[in-house]
């Protein structure tokens, strides 16, 4: 394993590298509030074949917050940036959660960077989550925003459901421009609504969708069955 930081901005953003530079590029984005270490089972079990790339988003792990107000815009441009530091001009993404958004904003600004895409448990707006999960998001922004007035120290469970009640704000059509072979998952029991999915897959010119049995992080609670998926779309 190699590691590095570079400064993305106002802020130093750390990324983690596995397996052979000569393998196919695979970065994995973790999801909100996580950091690159959600996906230590999947890095064991992929390193062999490809060449990771592990970033840690902007205020999540070892990366630093930096001036400002975190945005997953500002996230994609760390991305970018890493991947210009590192060499890469091609590569493919798993993104999860707030990872798969950072993915889709990538792929629409940076169409000939992604060769393969794979979202898992993405959404383009706050429309995108069930109702209830929609509710609790925004009550949990609430009081996480009454918190930081009274004691700035809070500000980072502010700025976490900021991520998820305010971004990503994209219209449907706007992901038409995507160009990437692209595998869209969602669980059967996911908080994100399978018919917003289903407009992602369809949306996107050269996308597929795949229902797995499963919630919300099913990527993590079942890393094999993850990973199996993962290898034969990339395949």
């Amino acid at each position: 394993m190699e590691n590095g930081v570079i400064l993305s901005g106002s802020a130093n953003i750390y990324y983690e590298l596995y397996g052979d530079e000569k393998n196919k590029a695979l970065v994995l984005l973790h999801g909100n509030g996580e950091s690159g270490k959600n996906f230590k089972k999947h890095i064991d079990i992929l390193k062999d074949k490809y060449r990771l790339i592990v970033i840690d988003s902007r205020g999540h792990g070892k990366s630093e917050f930096g001036k400002g107000q975190l945005s997953l815009g500002t996230m994609s441009v760390d991305l970018i940036n890493v991947l210009e530091h590192i060499g890469l001009d091609k590569v493919n993404i798993v993104g999860f959660s707030d990872g798969a958004n950072i993915a889709m904003l990538t792929a629409i600004k940076n169409s000939g960077l992604i060769d393969k895409l794979i979202l898992v448990g993405g959404n383009y707006n706050i429309h995108g989550f069930k109702p209830m999960t929609a509710l609790m998001l925004r009550v949990g922004y609430m009081c996480a925003s009454l918190s930081a007035f009274v004691s700035p120290i809070n500000r980072f469970n502010k700025e976490y459901f900021s991520l998820m009640v305010k971004e990503p704000n994209l219209k449907r059509e706007s992901l038409s421009v995507i160009k990437a072979k692209t595998l869209v998952i969602n669980g059967n029991r996911d908080m994100i609504k399978t018919s917003h999915a289903r407009a992602i897959a369809d949306t996107i010119p050269n996308a597929e969708l795949k229902i797995v049995d499963g919630d919300h992080f099913w990527i993590y609670r079942e890393p094999e069955e993850a990973c199996r998926v993962i290898d034969e779309f990339l395949s």
